[in-house]
């Protein structure tokens, strides 16, 4: 345990620049604030139909797709609806699981915690 502490106060004094005891005074952390910005991560936002477009776009769908092409050269009728029935339900498939997955992740960082707590002038006496 007392290893894990060493490194966290080289790690906090050599990169840093700071005592792990007494934390930050205000005027540092407001030069840091304007320097390194929010701790924060960006969410983009896609939107479905740009998801949607994706899902068509990529090698396998391509195959797919040339398949579905040929298939309407040639006049075949029952293969070209069966294939762009499989493209179109396997795409749909694709978009819910994406959709759903996303709605998890939403909710589980709508549990997170949003705030926390940090160490700043503390005077040793």
């Amino acid at each position: 345990m007392k290893n894990e502490m060493t490194m966290n106060d080289d790690f906090s004094k050599n990169y840093l620049q700071t005592d792990l005891n007494k934390g930050l005074d205000t005027e540092e952390a407001e030069k840091r604030l304007n320097k390194f910005g929010d701790n924060s991560l960006d969410e983009k936002k896609e939107s479905a139909w740009k998801k949607i477009f994706y899902l068509f776009w990529s090698p396998i769908p391509w195959m797919i797709e040339i398949a579905a092409v040929l298939s309407l050269l040639l006049q075949r009728w029952p293969d070209f609806i069966l294939i762009m029935t499989l493209l179109i339900v396997n795409s749909l498939l694709e978009f819910w699981q994406e959709f759903t997955a996303g709605n998890a992740i939403a909710a589980l960082k709508n549990k997170l915690a949003l705030n926390t707590g940090s160490r700043r002038l503390c005077v040793e006496g």
